[in-house]
């Protein structure tokens, strides 16, 4: 009976101390891989007026930093975060940045004073239509103006090159550029156009 009870102990001790070595150890997987938008397109930017940025908002569930994805070809209203890659920055963040990139380099346009800017992050994700082919879309909702102001909605889709993380970054880096090209564009015509 005593030999039983040595044994027991013994085994007991083992696996407190191999539980023990591996909390100790960490245990930690790899650390996910971290994208921004890359850097900017050549695409020529129109003279702009002079342009007050406010903060871009954006839905919660885009409010992180993870890349979304969304399986359509099995549930289209399901989102989901690839596991292992992130992005440097919430998307609204990293979209803010790059328009002030853009900024920086248009020429600016005749006005008297500054005309308020607001964005707001609509759709941010990677959709799958089968498990071979993706496509991103961005799409930013944009008011000029105090108040209601006027606003207008700009998308863009590109197709992914492959169906991962890093052929998505690609498609938005591409998707990113042309919609903001686009608010800048329209922005200037606008502002002009306002009596």
């Amino acid at each position: 009976m005593r030999r039983e009870s040595v044994k027991v102990l013994l085994l007991a001790s083992a696996a407190a101390f191999v539980l023990s070595a591996c909390a100790l150890s960490g245990n930690k997987g790899t650390a996910p891989s971290l994208f921004d938008l890359g850097p900017m397109s050549s695409q020529a930017v129109a003279p702009v007026p002079d342009l007050q940025l406010s903060e871009m908002s954006a839905p919660p569930w885009l409010a992180g930093s993870g890349i979304a994805y969304r399986l359509a070809y099995q549930n289209e209203f399901q989102p989901q975060f690839y596991r292992d890659s992130r992005w440097t920055a919430p998307p609204a963040a990293l979209l803010s940045e790059r328009l002030r990139q853009k900024l920086a380099l248009a020429p600016r346009g005749a006005g008297s004073k500054p005309v308020v800017l607001r964005l707001e992050l609509v759709e941010f994700e990677q959709r799958f239509s089968s498990p071979t082919q993706s496509e991103v879309r961005v799409s930013l909702r944009a008011r000029l103006g105090e108040g209601a102001g006027i606003t207008q909605t700009f998308e863009a889709v590109k197709p992914s090159r492959s169906g991962d993380a890093a052929g998505a970054v690609r498609a938005f880096s591409e998707a990113s550029d042309e919609v903001l090209t686009q608010i800048l564009a329209w922005a200037a015509l606008t502002a002009t156009a306002k009596p």
